[in-house]
This record gives structure tokens, sequence and C-alpha cells, in this order.
């Protein structure tokens, strides 16, 4: 079970960071389009049309699909001031239930999105714009997001589970935990080694 979960945590992580490489790609195209569409307003007194309405799109579905990576690297930002000073037990335990309160959430949303998402592909509904964009093919590039956000959440909490019923409470720590100043500045560190063997390189 435990190496079932470990391949399936190992195939979320690919898939998390190809997401968020996508999101972000789909996001800095949205940047560069509204920046041309304000340039062209200024200098041409002219606009492309429906820049602001893709922007939008670009925005809700890059973030979601983010969402999964910021969550598997633990990089939500945590206010852990009480929980550093439990025991381990009880903080591990605090780790989990609020996992398992964001899992609950994220499936709320998901679960009510595949609702309007199914209600506009039914209606045919389009955008109230020039464009008129069929809403269910934006909306459907979201809700992938929030699935595959639920679908992480869900392998994470199993895994740091299974380590806490194991005694493990180091490794469902390295999960689920909040990232120590040891931890961020050893990635820093990493981070910038290797931007300066990058920079080396000929």
């Amino acid at each position: 079970m435990v190496r079932l979960l470990d391949s399936a945590l190992g195939a979320a992580r690919r898939l998390a960071h190809a997401g968020a490489l996508a999101g972000g790609l789909l996001i800095l195209a949205a940047a560069l389009l509204v920046s041309v569409d304000v340039t062209l307003r200024k200098l041409a007194n002219t606009t492309l049309g429906g820049a602001d309405e893709l922007s939008g799109y670009a925005l809700a579905i890059g973030s979601t699909w983010s969402f999964a990576f910021v969550l598997l690297a633990r990089g939500h930002v945590r206010i852990d001031a009480l929980v550093q000073h439990l025991p381990r037990r009880l903080a591990a335990a605090c780790d989990l239930l609020a996992l398992a309160g964001l899992l609950a959430f994220a499936s709320l949303i998901a679960w009510h999105g595949a609702g309007v998402l199914a209600q506009s592909w039914s209606l045919g509904a389009r955008s109230n714009s020039s464009l008129a964009v069929p809403l269910a093919l934006p909306q459907a590039l979201w809700w992938i997001g929030y699935a595959g956000f639920v679908v992480c959440a869900a392998l994470l909490l199993l895994r740091a589970a299974a380590s806490m019923l194991a005694g493990d409470l180091s490794a469902a720590n390295r999960l689920i935990g909040a990232r120590s100043v040891q931890e961020e500045a050893a990635d820093e560190l990493a981070n910038a080694m290797a931007a300066r063997k990058a920079g080396a390189t000929p």
C-alpha cells in the first residue's frame, strides 16, 4: 500500500510540476496580450478586443493548475507560531487535520464547479462579449486544475496518515509539515548553486 502511494505521489509530483509550468506560461501569455492591448490603445487608439476577458480566463486556469504543485512543495503560507511549540505527535495531528480541512474545502468547490460546467455544456452557454467564448471550455480547464488538486491532496493525506500510523513522524512532517527555516535556507542555497553552475556553463 505504501509503495503504491509513493508511486502515485511521484507521478502526481511530475504532473503538478508540468501543470504549474503550463499555468505560469499561460499567465505570462495573458500579461503579454494585455500589454500589447494597452500599448495599441495608447499609441494607435485601437484595441485587440477581448484581452481583458481572455486574461481573466488565463488567471483562473493558470492558478488552479498551480495549486497541486504548491501543496506538494509545501509552499502554502502557514501561521505556525503555536504549532511549532506543540509535542511532535500533536503537531503532526494538527497538520493532518489542516490537510483534511483543505481537502474538504477543495472537494466542495470541485463538486459545485462540476455542476456549473455540466450546466454550461448542456445549455451551450457563451460569454456575453464580442468573443462569445463557449463557457464550458475555460470552465473545464479551470475545473481540471481543481480536480487534480483534490486527487493530490487525497494521496498526500493517505500517505501522511500511513506514516503517522507507522510511527514515522519525521516522514509525515516532510510530507505535510511546515517547512523549517533550515529547509528553506537549504533550498535557497541549492537554487543559488544551480544558478551559479548554469551561469558558469559555456
